[in-house]
């Protein structure tokens, strides 16, 4: 009789929904204590490490707080974990519509991209790559006629390798972009401190970097216009991290 009380409580406990517990970090932000809530979540980060939910959250606590090029790189940055990430592109989204940030609209091999992860594509396109080979290889080897198997295998992966291509090329172009991180920063002709300033670009503004000289970077703005910023301006989206704490003087 006990043991088929017993059998009936764990099964009740089993379909019972699970509550998650609300972390310090979302206890903070609903009480609208943003500042708490980037603490509390940044160090979740450091300890467990960084997912896109969390940057995505991280992201919308930095926004609350007026601080857009740290919000931006986060949600930016989620991205590059999860493309599908709701709450980041919703942020995003808000940024560009209420905010006045400017992003540059993605090209067709970043949109193709977004279906997976970087290091998913890579994946496929090192396995297809290899699976060609041994498709094309082993015939070779063991001097023997081609079976059918071995043809069927060669086209199935050329085919699956042409199409992880331009993912690769997407996600590689997409990470190529950097966040502007302070506020009326000059885009200059040349990269030099006495550049002459051809236009101007505010913080949370999404750029594409292209190389750096002389301290400086050259980016391309989302209207497209090119020219050069200071190194310490913009912040790229990859490498991932938390933003850079620009407040904190460099170690001598």
């Amino acid at each position: 009789m006990k043991l088929k009380f017993l059998s009936l409580v764990f099964l009740l406990l089993s379909i019972l929904p699970v509550v998650a517990v609300p972390t310090a970090g979302e206890v903070a932000y609903a009480k609208g204590d943003y500042a708490v809530a980037v603490e509390q979540w940044e160090e979740q980060g450091r300890r467990d490490g960084l997912t896109a939910p969390l940057l995505s959250a991280l992201g919308n606590a930095e926004w609350k707080l007026g601080r857009k090029g740290r919000a931006v790189l986060c949600w930016e940055r989620a991205l590059l974990l999860d493309p599908r990430d709701t709450v980041a592109i919703a942020g995003l989204r808000h940024a560009q519509t209420a905010g006045g940030i400017e992003r540059p609209v993605p090209s067709w091999s970043e949109n193709y991209s977004a279906f997976l992860r970087a290091d998913t594509w890579l994946i496929i396109a090192g396995i297809s790559f290899w699976g060609m080979t041994l498709c094309a290889a082993l015939p070779k080897f063991s001097r023997k006629n081609t079976s059918p198997w071995y043809q069927r295998g060669l086209v199935t992966f050329a085919t699956v390798l042409a199409l992880s291509i331009p993912g690769l090329w997407g996600a590689h172009t997409y990470a190529q972009r950097a966040v502007v991180r302070r506020a009326d920063v000059a885009l200059r002709l040349t990269p030099t401190s006495q550049g002459e300033p051809v236009s101007g670009i505010g913080e949370g503004d999404v750029v594409r970097s292209e190389r750096g000289f002389n301290g400086h970077t050259r980016v391309q703005t989302a209207e497209g216009k090119t020219g050069w910023v200071r190194a310490g301006e913009v912040e790229a989206i990859w490498g991932g991290g938390l933003p850079a704490n620009l407040d904190q003087k460099a170690a001598p």
